[in-house]
């Protein structure tokens, strides 16, 4: 099952693809953040920190134009409401992994060899968690039942940031390193797998309109 828009409502769509791909770009930019950490290289740290902080930018301004557009009185009040209520919901993604860049630059974290690994897991099990959750939300205008398959997906991606979220920790508190650092690597920790429980709680907003178009 499709649904069918005019041409305002199309630009708007469009609009809507482009703040998904902003989005997932934030992402990709902070697991190269976090990779850069491995050898404490901190200029490229910085320099990446800087590319998060404007993929984020970018996505707010795109996000500021589709909602302009939806103002002027693209789709049905109903729906344009749900959208508005996604597209805020999906920026708070944005803004989430800039904040874990700006923690790790702005702090200048250090990430144990012994937790390398698992950060970076971590950081791309968002990134898995977050491009499922993109797929459920451009499906959501073309096939509702393939919508929600992606929906799952999100969710049982979200489980496995869980259980790699609480495995870290385990490990920080395992290691023979101050209590401050272990408090603030827990805190990156929670940061980081935010982003997937984000991703899934935008998820269950998809899932909520996808019942509504059903009836």
């Amino acid at each position: 099952m499709s649904l069918f828009f005019g041409k305002k409502e199309q630009m708007v769509i469009e609009l809507f693809y482009q703040h998904l791909d902003s989005i997932e770009n934030t992402i990709v930019k902070m697991i190269e953040l976090i990779q850069s950490m491995k050898n404490n290289e901190y200029e490229k740290v910085k320099e990446l920190s800087e590319v998060v902080r404007q993929a984020e930018t970018t996505a707010d301004k795109i996000r500021r134009k589709a909602e302009m557009e939806m103002y002027t009185g693209a789709f049905l009040p109903n729906f344009r409401g749900d959208l508005l209520g996604i597209i805020e919901s999906l920026d708070k993604i944005a803004n989430k992994t800039e904040t874990v860049a700006d923690e790790i630059e702005l702090q200048n974290l250090k990430i144990p060899s012994e937790l390398f690994e698992n950060f970076e897991m971590l950081a791309k099990k968002s990134l898995e968690t977050f491009q499922a959750l993109k797929d459920a939300a451009k499906e959501m205008f073309e096939d509702f039942d393939s919508a929600s398959q992606k929906i799952t997906d999100t969710e049982k991606f979200e489980h496995e940031a869980d259980e790699i979220e609480r495995d870290t920790i385990r490990k920080i508190f395992s290691l023979d390193i101050p209590l401050a650092e272990k408090i603030q690597l827990k805190k990156l920790v929670h940061r980081i797998a935010d982003i997937s429980d984000t991703s899934e709680d935008v998820s269950d907003r998809i899932q909520i309109i996808l019942y509504k178009r059903k009836v």
